[in-house]
């Protein structure tokens, strides 16, 4: 087999570029991985080979389009799925376009040149405080879970972490009132929390014996609870909470919830987004600019500070009679 061959490159592509060169997160190999395994499969398919004997004839724009199609409409993915998935495939395409030769060169810049899918942007959901309260209030603290989980989503807001942040901690992880989130991209940043948090996550480690390599929340085996298992708890607590909280009917709370809710009271109580930014981990702030447009209620003050101002009558000239105005303004 070739060294320079379609199967060789894309190992060489994760073994050597994703990994050594580029030094990406776990997390990123492993979703480019997914990805590769159903595109091979796909085109396998297409092309009536084994996937071993695929070349770069049968990675082409035409198939690489066809392939986005496939996941839209065959496997039902989302916009943003689909945009995630070719993006994998430009970074192995600017990769194997310096192996592969001039007969890669026009194939490559086909496929670099396909336009991810613009996709409307939700707006956030958060909770108020009075949700909040009613949900951690469900929780049966009279048993090891409920306590377990009680402590989890009461990390969760006051310090805005990811579900994947509060799952991997360990107990070297929490210090001097602050806890050490491991974020996406390497990146890691130290929040502060309340001192009752601090004394409640010291017990918990004591009680349960965690040692310094274990997650501080684990399930009964012992493991890192898992982003479902984490919903499915919370799923039965807001089940419970509705009871006594009836703006929690018809809402979908999820894990991430807890995050947003904790970017909107902070934004809610002056907090600068500059500083909401560094606290959730943002890389850019202007990602943390979608909390402004969810709150209404800042949206509403705004408005009332607005005067209608004079509009002084204007004088109609020839000019506003044309039909090509006319046509214009309509449009």
């Amino acid at each position: 087999m070739s060294p320079n061959s379609f199967p060789v490159l894309i190992e060489r592509f994760f073994t050597d570029h994703l990994r050594t060169q580029r030094n990406v997160s776990p997390r990123t190999i492993t979703a480019y991985g997914d990805t590769f395994r159903i595109l091979l499969r796909f085109l396998a398919a297409r092309h009536k080979k084994t996937i071993d004997q695929l070349t770069f004839q049968e990675f082409c724009a035409d198939d690489i389009l066809a392939f986005l199609d496939h996941l839209e409409r065959i496997r039902r993915n989302i916009v943003r799925t689909r945009n995630a998935r070719l993006a994998a495939i430009r970074a192995f395409a600017h990769f194997a376009l310096a192996y592969s030769g001039p007969a890669f060169a026009v194939a490559s810049q086909r496929i670099l040149a396909i336009p991810c899918k613009r996709t409307n942007k939700p707006v956030f959901g958060f909770m108020t405080r009075e949700e909040v309260t009613a949900i951690l209030a469900s929780f049966d603290t009279a048993t090891e879970i409920g306590r377990r989980d009680h402590l989890l989503f009461s990390l969760l807001y006051q310090t805005g972490a990811r579900i994947s942040e509060a799952s991997n901690l360990r107990p070297a992880d929490v210090k001097d009132r602050f806890v050490r989130l491991h974020g996406k991209g390497r990146k890691e940043r130290a929040v502060p929390i309340p001192t009752q948090l601090m004394h409640r996550l010291h017990q918990h480690v004591q009680r349960h014996g965690v040692l310094p390599d274990q997650p501080l929340f684990a399930n009964r085996h012992g493991a890192v609870l898992s982003r479902e298992g984490v919903a499915l708890r919370l799923d039965l607590a807001v089940q419970k909470a509705r009871q006594k909280c009836p703006t929690l009917e018809g809402r979908r709370i999820t894990p991430h919830t807890w995050r947003h809710s904790n970017a909107m009271h902070l934004l809610q109580a002056g907090v600068p987004l500059e500083i909401i930014a560094l606290w959730l981990g943002h890389e850019q702030p202007t990602v943390t600019h979608s909390y402004v447009q969810a709150d209404l209620k800042m949206k509403r003050e705004c408005m009332q500070l607005l005067q209608q101002p004079h509009s002084p009558r204007r004088r109609r000239g020839p000019e506003c009679f044309s039909r090509l105005l006319s046509f214009l303004e309509a449009q």
